[in-house]
């Protein structure tokens, strides 16, 4: 994880699609290192290029706060009645008795 992850582009953290098409296996390199890469065309931004750990960790952030906002949206929801738990365990008991 990229605890520094700078997400304003800098130099160092720019790259053209020349020097993609020129060196990849670089730019991989310094994606791995930096996290991300930011891809600039005719002066332009036209990608991000995310690390592996750093994609994983953003689809993370993502999933848990997804979560929270279904679990949120749960709690409001009307309960009903229930039933006590004792109920269910005596009616599943007799159940396989039979």
């Amino acid at each position: 994880m990229h605890n520094n992850l700078m997400l304003i582009p800098t130099d160092k953290n720019i790259k053209t699609i020349t020097d993609m098409r020129e060196n990849a296996i670089k730019l991989l390199a310094e994606v791995k290192n930096q996290g991300l890469v930011y891809v600039f065309q005719h002066s332009n931004p036209a990608a991000v290029i995310l690390s592996m750990d750093e994609f994983k960790r953003i689809y993370e952030l993502l999933e848990d706060h997804l979560d929270e906002l279904e679990a949120e949206k749960l709690s409001r929801e009307e309960r009903g009645i229930g039933i006590p738990l004792a109920t269910v365990i005596k009616k599943y008991q007799k159940q396989t008795r039979v």
